[in-house]
């Protein structure tokens, strides 16, 4: 069992282990590595521990060192350089009139390469581009296209909830989400309020779902018919989290927990008997 510890590169970034070996490393440590890119700097994250083969990639890298002074004002003049790149890769693409958005720019730490991260929604030659920029930049230029949520995510921003985007601020990877979540949370279907800054589905409408999903298992269905203390009714909306269904009665809507509400034939979620299924919509 390897010991480890982990070190991301960005923010919010990946996190990566390395082997330690003898080295001393706490949290927040600046460390020197050595990746399958080069020579990188990054910031130690997780204290040293024992983690299973199955959990790392293997073979694991080993820490090279501390960050000194001098990697860090060379830490420094990147950030200038990769700045100053960002800002002429936009303008050459203005100048050239090509579709495409340059959102953000990496130097390798040893100055060796600089890599433009860029959106389009169709196929670009930029190859023009690129020889414009090594020539003026006096190094090797590399293009990398990302998808509109890595675009949010290096952008940064403030999402509807007035909070920093959590793609910035502390979500390290991208899952699956589909406008089935959103019709499992009860949520309207309204794309300008289920989508993001990134113009796509909220990753917040994945938060909560494993407890809408169990949750939502024995309830009636909207639209079926079921029976109360205080007559039958037709179930109109539902409430997960309380679990408790509105039903529509003859004086009006009124709420019930799931537990008090019944199937025309007394099922009380187990199913039914005769044509195979319950009009509760718990069958």
């Amino acid at each position: 069992m390897p010991t480890v510890v982990g070190v991301r590169f960005r923010s919010a970034g990946k996190l990566y282990h390395f082997d330690p070996g003898d080295l001393s490393c706490t949290r927040l440590d600046r460390v020197v590595v050595e990746t399958a890119n080069g020579t990188e700097i990054g910031r130690v994250v997780t204290e040293r521990m024992d983690k299973p083969d199955e959990d790392v990639t293997l073979p694991l890298r080993r820490i090279l060192r501390k960050a000194t002074s001098e990697d860090r004002e060379r830490q420094a003049v990147n950030k200038a350089r990769a700045e100053h790149a960002i800002a002429l890769s936009r303008r050459r693409v203005a100048e050239l009139g090509l579709a495409m958005r340059p959102v953000d720019a990496e130097v390798a730490f040893d100055g060796s390469r600089i890599t433009i991260s860029f959106t389009a929604d169709d196929r670009v030659d930029f190859r023009e581009l690129v020889r414009g920029l090594a020539q003026e930049l006096r190094t090797k230029i590399e293009m990398r296209q990302i998808g509109a949520r890595d675009e949010a995510k290096a952008l940064d921003g403030i999402g509807p909830c007035g909070q920093q985007l959590c793609c910035t601020r502390w979500l390290t990877e991208f899952k699956p989400i589909s406008i089935k979540m959103a019709k499992l949370q009860g949520l309207a279907l309204n794309p300008g309020k289920l989508a993001g800054v990134c113009g796509r589905l909220k990753c917040c409408l994945r938060y909560e779902i494993e407890n809408y999903a169990e949750g939502g298992k024995p309830l009636p269905r909207v639209g079926a018919t079921v029976h109360t203390r205080d007559g039958e009714g037709r179930v109109v909306a539902t409430s997960v989290l309380e679990r408790k269904v509105s039903v529509l009665l003859d004086e009006g809507a009124k709420w019930f927990p799931v537990d008090e509400v019944f199937g025309s034939n007394g099922c009380g979620g187990g199913g039914g008997s005769g044509n195979g299924g319950c009009s509760c919509g718990r069958g």
